[in-house]
């Protein structure tokens, strides 16, 4: 049996979470999913690439700080994030010429921070067809909101998790080690 190192086991839970953002959506709450898995990915790799450089001992600090330098270096609006700046109310001008750092960032902070609600479900005609999220930046007071569709979310979650987990282990025998990592059974 191979061992599972730390970075073994940090890709699995990030492809984890990746895999079940890519399959078929549940039939009635696919939008919330959608959301949940988004989030959970923001909140994990977001947290992740914050590493100081300074503290670049461990494979996984390493990847975490080559990540964010990609991030650094990507405009929003360029694919695979594919905001939309210049289009109707549910996307917002406000992110233009964002990194996609910046805006993954201001995205997570909204999304995971505590201090007061910052999320809001958008419905329209009776149906949930994404989320509002609504910030004040730190460092210049101004407002910002938009709304991500489900397909959004998608992309987004998938995309910085598919990013994270290339950094961590691109070979295809350090992803088939990774994947054989079991979970522990719940007991019945």
């Amino acid at each position: 049996m191979t061992e599972i190192t730390k970075t073994h086991a940090e890709w699995a839970v990030v492809d984890r979470l990746r895999a079940m953002l890519n399959e078929t959506p549940h039939a009635e709450y696919n939008v919330t999913q959608s959301y949940g898995l988004c989030v959970a990915i923001l909140a994990w790799v977001m947290q992740r690439v914050r590493t100081p450089a300074s503290s670049s001992n461990s494979p996984e600090d390493r990847a975490a700080i080559s990540v964010k330098a990609d991030l650094d270096g990507q405009n929003v609006e360029a694919l695979p994030w594919g905001l939309n700046t210049d289009g109707p109310e549910l996307v917002s001008s406000d992110f233009k010429g964002f990194t996609a750092f910046n805006f993954l960032k201001w995205l997570r902070d909204a999304s995971c921070h505590g201090d007061a609600r910052k999320v809001f479900p958008k419905n329209k005609d009776g149906e949930l067809i994404g989320f509002k999220f609504h910030m004040k930046s730190d460092s210049d007071q101004k407002v910002r909101s938009l709304v991500l569709m489900e397909a959004d979310l998608r992309r987004i979650g998938s995309a910085l998790a598919d990013m994270y987990c290339k950094a961590l282990g691109g070979s295809e025998s350090f992803a088939v080690d990774a994947q054989s990592m079991r979970e522990k059974e719940t007991a019945a």
